[in-house]
């Protein structure tokens, strides 16, 4: 119960809730493409996604100089929570437009297009 508690409470906050929408919908992405789909500082979309990955939303990977978060696996009832978080993000315009925005731009460290599944 604890684990679902500290779920929602990082979701908690609209940019936290775009990022997990962008990796329900990439998979995976570097950092600087979260910063350029939101248009927000780095230093903000870090401490985010430390909040994410502090709650154990997120996992992060280093490639090279660049920080790659995707979501972390969890529990069958958390698997449920995406799933319905998923078909219901869908439909909110602001997200609809984030997903436009990754997939029309690339960063550095991506040279190809994020494919969104």
């Amino acid at each position: 119960m604890d684990t679902l508690v500290t779920f929602f409470k990082a979701l908690a906050d609209p940019n936290r809730v775009r990022i997990v929408a962008l990796l329900l919908e990439a998979g995976e992405l570097c950092v600087c493409d979260i910063e350029r789909v939101l248009e927000i500082p780095q230093a903000r979309v870090s401490r985010h996604l430390t909040f994410l990955r502090n709650a154990g939303v997120v996992k992060a990977r280093r490639n090279g100089q660049w920080m790659h978060y995707a979501l972390t696996p969890c529990c069958d009832l958390e698997h449920g929570v995406y799933r319905e978080l998923r078909a219901s993000l869908e439909r909110v315009p602001q997200l609809a437009s984030d997903r436009d925005m990754l997939q029309r731009t690339a960063c550095v460290c991506a040279p190809s297009l994020v494919q969104i599944s």
